[in-house]
C-alpha cells in the first residue's frame, strides 16, 4: 500500500490497483492485529485522520476473485510541528564570524540557509534567530533538523553539529551534539545530508519551561581549516518516526544459520545476509542451500562490498571495486535471491583511504602565490589547499624551504589556517560513497558508531550510503537495550549488525546476549512499540518520503 511522504496525518493512502469492493480498517500494533472498520472509508485511496493516529491502515477488498489484504508499512502519526523553516538567511545573526546567505531549500520550503566558516579559531560557523514563534515545549516530543554538510573533501571538517532552544535568556541544549562523527578513523569524516534528532525530554529544563516564545542557534565544531560550508534547513518538533529496527548479518557464518535463524524464525523476526559468494561453503560457513532456505523464509539477500571480502579500497581502482561489487550482485540474481541486492556493506566499515593532512594554523598570504607558515613538514607538491578565500582547486606547486611555500593561484594578504589534502588516490575520502550512489546503490552499511538515525522524512546520505550501525560483539547487553530504548524515543531506525554467534572469541557475538537482544526487540515489537523491517521494506515505507509541512 502507498501512501504519499510520510504517512502522517492528513496524508493520502492508496489501495493496490484492481482491489475491488475496499474497506479501510485500522489495525493495532500488538500482534493480535485488532482490526477496526473505518465507516464510510470505501474508496480506492484514504484520508488518514487524527483518529488513526498509532494505528495501521489496511485496505480489504477482492482482486482476482479472491480476498485481499493490503496492510500499509507506515504506522499513522501526528503531524509535525515547523519550528523554524530557514527560508532565508534574512532574520538570522551570524555567530562566530560566520557568513550567511540563502540557498534553495534542502527540505520544506522556497530556501535554506547556508553557513561558510570564515577560518576563524573563535570555532567554527553559527547562526542564530532570537524568535521563532510561540511553543509549548510540553508537545515537542522528538526535534529533529536538517543538515547538509556537502561533499567536499577538502572544507568538509565538521566534528559537531548543535542546537541550542533559548527562553527568555534561558539555554536549554542536549548534553551531547545534536550530530556528532559516526566514524572512528579519521575524524572527523563527517559528509552529506542527515537529519539530527533528540527527544525533548533528553535536553535538561526543556519540558518543564513552560510556553512562549522560543528562539534557537546552531553552532558547528570544526577542524582546520575551519572554513566548511553547511546548509540547514526545517527545523522540526513532533518529528520522531515509527521506531524501526534492522537486523543484519555479515560474513555468511555458519551460526547465522544454525543458530540464529531458528530463534529469530521462531519469534517471527526477519533479518538479511550480506552475501560474499567467495566465503560459500569454507570452513564455518554457510551454503548456497542454507542462504536460499533463509532468503525463502522472507530474509533480504544484500551485498557484501566485494566477491571475497576483501576490502573495497584494496582494489587498484575505483572502477575495480565497482566491477567486484557487481559480480557479488550478479551472483546473487544467478543464484535467485535478487531481494536486497540494492543493498551492500563496506567490509571492515572502510570506504577511503585518509592519507596525512597537514594543517597549520597561521598560513600568511600576500596577494601572491607565496604562501609562509612556521613549518611545512609533510605539505607536498600536488597537495589542494583548503582555506578561507583560498579559490577552489588551488594545489601546492612547491615547497620552498622549511617554513615557504608556492601554490597555484593567488591568496589574497591575509593570516587564516590551512589545510593540505592529497587526493591522488582513487579512494581518498569521498569518491567510493559517491560512486555507489552513482550507481544506484540505495544504502551502504559502515561499521562505526552509534547505529541510530531518523528515516521518518525520507533517507538522506546518513543512511544511506554512509549508514550507521551497531555492533553487537563489543557491547553489552544493556548497552544494546539501551541503545533499542533511546531509538524507540526519539522514534528512529537502529541497525543492528551481527558476525557469528560464538562464546569468548573476537568479533562474535555471545549466544545468551545474542537470545536476550532478539528477546528485547520481540517484547518492545510485540508491545507496539517498534517494528522490525528488513531493508527492502524499510526502503518501501521511507526510501521516497518527505517532509509533510
Amino acid at each position: 500500500m502507498l501512501a504519499t511522504k510520510d504517512g502522517s496525518v492528513g496524508q493520502t493512502y492508496s489501495a493496490p490497483q484492481g482491489l475491488t469492493g475496499v474497506q479501510w480498517f485500522r489495525e493495532t500494533l500488538t500482534p493480535d492485529r485488532t482490526r477496526t472498520a473505518i465507516a464510510g472509508a470505501s474508496g480506492a485511496t484514504y484520508v488518514a485522520t487524527a483518529e488513526d493516529i498509532g494505528t495501521r491502515l489496511v485496505a480489504v477488498g477482492m482482486m482476482n476473485g479472491q480476498r485481499s489484504v493490503a496492510a500499509a508499512l507506515a504506522v499513522v502519526l501526528d503531524i509535525p510541528v515547523l519550528l523554524e523553516g530557514f527560508d532565508t538567511a534574512g532574520g538570522f545573526t551570524a555567530t562566530n564570524e560566520a557568513l550567511l546567505s540563502s540557498r534553495s531549500a534542502l527540505a520544506q520550503g522556497s530556501g535554506a540557509v547556508e553557513m561558510q566558516g570564515t577560518g576563524s579559531r573563535l570555532g567554527g560557523p553559527g547562526l542564530r534567530k532570537s524568535d521563532i514563534g510561540y511553543h509549548d515545549p510540553v508537545r515537542f516530543g522528538t526535534i529533529a533538523q536538517f543538515v547538509d554538510l556537502g561533499w567536499d573533501p577538502i572544507y568538509g571538517t565538521a566534528t559537531g553539529f548543535d542546537l541550542t532552544l533559548s527562553r527568555e535568556g534561558q539555554e536549554f541544549r542536549a548534553p551531547e551534539p545534536l550530530l556528532a562523527p559516526l566514524f572512528q578513523t579519521p575524524q572527523p569524516l563527517f559528509f552529506g545530508t542527515m537529519w539530527g534528532s533528540v527527544h525533548s525530554s533528553e535536553i535538561a529544563g526543556l519540558q518543564s519551561a513552560g510556553a512562549g516564545r522560543f528562539g534557537m542557534a546552531n553552532s558547528v565544531t570544526t577542524q582546520v581549516p575551519d572554513a566548511p560550508r553547511i546548509g540547514v534547513d526545517a527545523l522540526v518538533a513532533r518529528a520522531g518516526g515509527r521506531p524501526t529496527i534492522i537486523i543484519g548479518f555479515d560474513d555468511i557464518l555458519r551460526t547465522q544459520y544454525t543458530e540464529a535463524f531458528p530463534y529469530m524464525r521462531a519469534r517471527n523476526v526477519k533479518g538479511g545476509f550480506h552475501v560474499a559468494p567467495g566465503l560459500i561453503g569454507g570452513q564455518n560457513r554457510m551454503t548456497v542451500a542454507q542462504l536460499r532456505e533463509m532468503y525463502d523464509a522472507g530474509w533480504d539477500c544484500y551485498l557484501n562490498g566485494s566477491y571475497d571480502d576483501i576490502l573495497m579500497t584494496d582494489h587498484p581502482t575505483l572502477a575495480a571495486a565497482l566491477a567486484d561489487l557487481q559480480k557479488v550482485r550478479d551472483w546473487a540474481q544467478a543464484n535467485g535471491m535478487p531481494r536486497g541486492n540494492d543493498f551492500c556493506c563496506y567490509p571492515n566499515g572502510r570506504y577511503h583511504v585518509s592519507p596525512t593532512r597537514p594543517r597549520t594554523f597561521s598560513a600568511r598570504t600576500y596577494g601572491t602565490r607565496i604562501a609562509t607558515m612556521s613549518d611545512t613538514t609533510g605539505i607536498r607538491a600536488g597537495m589542494f589547499v583548503g582555506g578561507y578565500n583560498v579559490p577552489t582547486g588551488t594545489t601546492v606547486v612547491s615547497v620552498d624551504s622549511a617554513t615557504q611555500i608556492t601554490l597555484s593561484t593567488e591568496v589574497v594578504a591575509q593570516v587564516k589556517a590551512f589545510n593540505f589534502n592529497d587526493l591522488s588516490s582513487e579512494f581518498s575520502y569521498t569518491k567510493l560513497p559517491l560512486a555507489l550512489k552513482a550507481a544506484g546503490y540505495k544504502m551502504a552499511r559502515t561499521t562505526q558508531g552509534r547505529g541510530s538515525w531518523l528515516s521518518r522524512f525520507g533517507i538522506p546520505d546518513r543512511g544511506g550510503i554512509l549508514a550507521p550501525a551497531n555492533a553487537t560483539s563489543n557491547q553489552s547487553l544493556e548497552q544494546l537495550k539501551a541503545d533499542i530504548d533511546l531509538t524507540i524515543l526519539r522514534g528512529e531506525t537502529s541497525e543492528f549488525y551481527i558476525h557469528g554467534l560464538a562464546e569468548n572469541a573476537a568479533g562474535q557475538t555471545d549466544p545468551a546476549k545474542f537470545r536476550g537482544l532478539i528477546d528485547h526487540i520481540v517484547a518492545r515489537r510485540d508491545a507496539g512499540q517498534l517494528d522490525v523491517l528488513t531493508k527492502t521494506e524499510l526502503w518501501m515505507r521511507d526510501g521516497n518520503s518527505s517532509l509533510p509541512i
